[in-house]
């Protein structure tokens, strides 16, 4: 056989240097993690991170730990060369964050890399340049005790790389992300971080945890936060080993949540980690807590011996596994539920029914100003054919049955509907979505009205049951007063037909640091939406004027939700992003029905007025359903009237 059939061959050193430089090196944070769990390994208690456009241009990290000799600088780039472990056994019990000896070499492979080192007893350091992986010159320079490693250009010579980054933005928010976890698990090491020349933060060696998350993520995050003293505990595991554990740190009060997991931190032996035993955990000791849809916050440490825990997973030694999960998960529970009971007057959220039922010696919604702002101009209903409605002044109709109370309003209000006219207002942009929907869709054009049919009846007092002539529509009364509102707040938002409510007491807000340089960029994206919000000092904005459709009172909780979806990086990519943001403004509405609003017929008639109007896709801002359909052929079938 000649060499030219033959395929397989062995890949020259500088593309398996790229190619494993693509494990360990994702985005400049990557680099910043690598470089402090160095500087941390080496015993350093101050660490100075400086950042030049975001990463890209440069990354340096300056330490004050042992340092290193010249030839084992040399050997620091080889790949998979270390002096952290030195036989498979160690791999069992590893003690240090780095282990693996790829670090240096990856990020050397694909930067203009330098590394200056000494050590305490040596006269000179040690300068090494590296560009592209290749070896270009050692030297002898003087420099004080420690290591500074500075990563220019990232990515110069894999630009394919460059291209899934995501903006400066986002890659800051993720550099400063990483600092700041290892601030919060370290609290002997001080750390100052720089970016293009400017400080973001100093946290001195020595400050304690709790003045750490309130530099962090604020103090009036950190004030509705209970400590969890560490208490050790010998637990047994299936494998009948005894297992010391420690649990310690921050929880959030069961009214501190958020609408993402993004400030749930949990470390492992002082390492950040990532692990749904960690998360499931921390969610169900606050079970019927807090309320569905949000999540609590913790910064929860867990101490446990090195042999209990796999970190050697993944390169980037963040995802890790326990030997025995199921007993960690149970103590963690255990002990989290214990603290939060000793919280007196927590409220309990036992089903997803967060809205309690409104019994019916309260006070119905009042129907004019509950449904003002919906937009009728293009319903089905044409106003004029709905004469004025004498507001009841005793509570007669209210305890009439369903049958009663229509009969009443059709007799003496004269509602109809003029379906000739109906026709009329019926685009063939509309026919045509109600020829590819019929099962979701109003009938295109509505049965002749008879008194008594076209008021929807309220069961639960949570749904609206439409009857039609082959069909049952159900429709979930908060679900479609929340589209309608979207609806109204887009349109407004977009024709900027709207007014800016002036806050006599500005809202103040301490957002994290990975959030200010988002907010501070993105004011007129805030402004779009109908938030004006501006600098107040520090990492402290205010709030000094909000669209007049928005409660005052949700307004600061949106604002995080809406930070934590800019920061996830791809949300600008999309073309629809603005309606994004604008279904997170949309939990800020004013006046929209809850589940158990008891709502009166006329408030009823309005909901299906604005329903008519609507175009599919049928489903509120979140993505959840607004109706379901109950057709005359499901229902023989239920009752075997038909195979």
């Amino acid at each position: 056989m000649s060499d030219k059939e033959n395929k397989i061959r062995v890949l020259p050193e500088e593309i398996t240097n790229k190619i494993a430089a693509g494990e360990v090196v994702e985005r400049p944070a990557s680099v910043v993690k690598e470089l402090i769990e160095n500087s941390i390994d080496a015993g350093a208690k101050r660490i100075t991170i400086r950042l030049s456009a975001s990463g890209l241009r440069l990354i340096e990290v300056i330490d004050d730990g042992i340092g290193m000799s010249e030839q084992d600088a040399i050997l620091a780039i080889e790949r998979h060369a270390t002096s952290k472990i030195t036989s498979a056994k160690d791999l069992e019990a590893i003690h240090t964050f780095g282990f693996r000896g790829e670090a240096l070499s990856s990020i050397s492979a694909v930067s203009q890399f330098v590394l200056t080192t000494k050590r305490l007893q040596d006269n000179t350091g040690t300068q090494i340049v590296v560009n592209g992986g290749i070896l270009k010159s050692v030297s002898s320079v003087g420099s004080p005790q420690g290591t500074k490693i500075s990563v220019n250009r990232l990515f110069f010579n894999t630009p394919v790389r460059l291209k899934f980054l995501k903006g400066l933005t986002t890659e800051l928010s993720h550099c400063i992300d990483i600092v700041q976890k290892y601030a919060l698990a370290h609290e002997d090491v001080g750390f100052k971080l720089f970016h293009n020349d400017k400080l973001l933060f100093d946290i001195p060696p020595g400050m304690n945890l709790y003045n750490r998350i309130s530099l962090i993520w604020g103090k009036s995050t950190v004030s509705e936060m209970l400590h969890i003293k560490p208490v050790t505990h010998n637990l047994f595991s299936n494998e009948s080993e005894v297992m010391p554990i420690t649990i310690y740190g921050y929880v959030g009060l069961p009214s501190l949540t958020r609408s993402h997991r993004s400030h749930q931190l949990f470390f492992v032996n002082k390492r950040p980690v990532s692990s749904r035993t960690l998360q499931y955990s921390l969610e169900e000791a606050y079970r019927n807590l807090v309320m569905v849809g949000r999540y609590p916050v913790a910064i929860l440490f867990i101490e446990l011996p090195p042999q209990w825990v796999d970190v050697n997973i993944h390169p980037t030694k963040k995802e890790i596994k326990f030997r025995d999960e199921r007993i960690i998960s149970k103590h963690i529970v255990t002990t989290l539920r214990n603290q939060l009971s000793l919280i007196p007057g927590q409220k309990h959220y036992d089903s997803p029914q967060i809205t309690p039922q409104i019994t019916e010696k309260q006070q119905p919604v009042p129907a004019v100003s509950a449904y003002s702002n919906i937009d009728t101009s293009s319903t089905f209903i044409d106003n004029s054919d709905i004469e004025a409605i004498p507001k009841s002044t005793n509570d007669s109709v209210e305890n009439e049955p369903v049958e009663s109370q229509q009969k009443t309003i059709t007799e003496d209000t004269h509602i109809f509907f003029n379906t000739d006219r109906d026709k009329t207002h019926i685009s063939s942009n509309e026919k045509q979505a109600q020829e590819e929907q019929p099962s979701l869709l109003p009938h295109p054009i509505f049965s002749e009205f008879v008194p008594g049919e076209e008021i929807p009846i309220q069961v639960f007092d949570s749904y609206l049951v439409l009857p039609e002539k082959d069909r049952i529509l159900i429709i979930d009364q908060h679900a479609l007063h929340e589209r309608l509102n979207f609806e109204q707040l887009k349109k407004e938002l977009q024709e900027k037909d709207f007014v800016f409510q002036q806050l006599v007491i500005p809202i103040l807000i301490e957002v994290p640091s990975n959030y200010f340089k988002i907010l501070e960029d993105k004011k007129e994206i805030f402004q779009k939406i109908g938030i004006d919000i501006e600098p107040f000092g520090e990492n402290t904005f205010q709030i000094t004027s909000i669209c007049e459709l928005y409660d005052e009172g949700k307004i600061k909780d949106i604002v995080f939700e809406l930070l934590e979806e800019m920061v996830q990086g791809d949300l600008f990519e999309k073309e629809n992003y603005f309606e994004s943001l604008l279904s997170i403004a949309t939990k800020a509405c004013k006046k929209s029905v809850k589940a158990g609003d008891k709502l009166e017929p006329m408030e009823r008639l309005y909901l299906i007025k604005g329903f008519k109007s609507l175009t599919p896709p049928y489903t509120c801002p979140h993505g959840r359903p607004i109706l379901i359909e109950l057709t005359l052929q499901q229902m023989e079938k239920s009752f075997r009237r038909r195979q």
